[in-house]
């Protein structure tokens, strides 16, 4: 009599292989399993990673599968550590809100739309404002300020729908894994982001698609009864004994008792409104530094194991970090750009900071990152819970006057940089920073507590990917790694310190850091408050 079989939903790791197609996998498993391959039912990609430290390059799976086994088949494969029973954790399922008055969600980023997701599910499809334009008048906005430089201070690379995200390499990484953090990834997909952004450990989507992910996801909350409002900065709050009764937009007073402040990094007079309404707020450690950018042959073949540059499974990347121990301050590169573009993001006349970009494919020549050193409280006023954002300010003022040219970006190369003298000649051909750069003495213009630490983490830097301080050139600067300030709220609901009705999320509050952490913060957001 043939054994009895039942099928078993497993979780296998540490697959390598260079195809994702289901067959290959499918007979991969198989093969790891010591089973036929008809028996393998289903197979899914949980994750997968580039393996770049052999000489042929090649991915690293994680899979879920159904497999049909027999109890001994089961036993013998239970005592291999690869593989264990998977389980997946389901979505909590919050309950129906029932509330007098519209909840109100101020900002269009990820924050603001995935609270107003959660909201709309729950019954109470909210109005959400924006003070910047859609991403059609956006884009003409910012490619007057990168062409000719005329700012838009309202409409810009931070503000407008999508946020700061929109303009930017599109990542999609974010630490742990959770039921939030999968219905955002599949709410993209749904939107027309790529499938393989629910596995890759570095996914991205790249400006181009998300210039059109981003409308889609607006679309399909107004379907479900949201309604946007765009071009209207929120003014100001009224709070009384404790609770928020209203909203002041463009001159129209709005009464409601539940506000989402998804206002992102750089609403800089939105958060001083606030602090003068009586919001708790603490001044939090953020990073400065300057863009850095390079041929990506040079990282190509610095970073594969092979020494080729381009391949099939495109430009590379990296992720340095360095302990410097005459300060003990850490520094480390930060939201890194293959194949991509360095950008002026400023938000405020007068004021000038930069950022990376690139687009779906990464094609681009150049490589970016941002090099930065940690910045604490006791650098600044910290006695001043907003002491972040004047320094922010400060740097960026400085950076805008060196410039000479409106929005021209000082630069330097790194090899001057490191040396301590001023650059007379850059290879502006090779610099993608537009409208323009002007060669600068960087040193000069940030505190010494940044300067040291960075000069001694390049030379370090250098040692492991070798030309990065010939070939390298550096562009100011680098502040709005993260918010330098957080909004106090309740871990719980998520309602501000003492403020009821008030629901601060996303990186401007403090609590996250890129599109998915702030989407899911937004999410949860907006099924535990209430």
């Amino acid at each position: 009599m043939a054994a009895q079989s039942k099928t078993y939903r497993l979780k296998f790791t540490g697959l390598r292989l260079g195809e994702t197609g289901t067959i290959a996998l499918r007979e991969a498993l198989a093969q790891a399993l010591g089973v036929a391959t008809e028996r393998i039912e289903s197979v899914r990609i949980l994750r997968r990673s580039l393996d770049a430290r052999q000489r042929t390059l090649c991915y690293e799976y994680s899979l879920a599968a159904d497999i049909c086994l027999t109890a001994e088949e089961f036993e013998r494969i239970s005592s291999d550590s690869r593989f264990s029973l998977y389980q997946e954790e389901p979505m909590p399922v919050g309950p129906r809100l029932s509330l007098k008055q519209r909840p109100v969600v101020v900002g269009c980023g990820p924050a603001g739309l995935f609270a107003a997701l959660a909201l709309a599910e729950r019954g109470c499809p909210p109005l959400v404002i924006e003070r910047g334009e859609r991403i059609s008048g956006r884009v003409a906005a910012v490619q007057a300020f990168w062409k000719h430089g005329e700012l838009n201070p309202e409409s810009n690379v931070v503000f407008g729908e999508g946020g700061a995200g929109t303009f930017s390499d599109g990542k999609l990484t974010a630490r742990g894994s959770s039921p939030f953090k999968q219905r955002v990834l599949e709410e993209l997909v749904a939107c027309g982001a790529d499938s393989d952004i629910l596995f890759d450990t570095r996914a991205h989507v790249g400006t181009d698609r998300l210039r059109r992910v981003i409308p889609a996801l607006v679309e399909r909350l107004q379907q479900r009864g949201v309604e946007f409002r765009f071009g209207r900065r929120l003014d100001d709050i009224v709070i009384e004994q404790g609770r928020v009764r209203s909203v002041h937009i463009a001159g129209e007073m709005l009464e409601t008792g539940l506000v989402v402040l998804a206002v992102g990094h750089s609403a800089r007079d939105t958060v001083r409104m606030l602090a003068g309404r009586g919001m708790r707020i603490e001044p939090k450690g953020f990073a400065v530094g300057a863009r850095i950018e390079h041929p990506q042959d040079l990282i190509d073949c610095a970073m594969r194991r092979d020494g080729s540059a381009r391949s099939a499974y495109g430009p590379a990347d990296y992720a340095l970090k360095h302990q410097d121990t005459v300060s003990g301050r850490g520094v480390y590169s930060f939201c890194m750009c293959p194949g991509g573009l360095v950008i002026g993001c400023s938000s405020q006349p007068e004021t000038l900071c930069v950022n990376g970009m690139s687009f779906s494919k990464r094609s681009g020549s150049r490589a970016n990152a941002a090099i930065v050193v940690t910045v604490a409280p006791d650098d600044f006023n910290s006695n001043d819970a907003l002491g972040g954002i004047a320094f922010q300010e400060h740097i960026e003022r400085l950076a805008y006057a060196a410039g000479g040219i409106p929005y021209y970006a000082p630069a330097q190369c790194v090899a001057d940089f490191v040396r301590g003298c001023a650059s007379i000649d850059l290879p502006c051909e090779h610099i993608t920073y537009t409208p323009g750069v002007t060669p600068a003495d960087l040193a000069s213009l940030l505190p010494v507590f940044i300067v040291d630490p960075l000069r001694r983490a390049l030379a370090a830097f250098d040692k492991k990917i070798p030309g990065f301080i010939e070939q390298g050139i550096l562009i100011g600067f680098e502040t709005r790694t993260s918010s330098p300030v957080r909004m106090l709220r309740d871990p719980d609901t998520f309602q501000a310190a003492g403020i009821a009705g008030l629901v601060p999320v996303g990186e401007g509050a403090g609590y996250s850091g890129g599109i998915v952490s702030s989407a899911v913060d937004g999410l949860r957001a907006g099924w535990r408050v209430g």
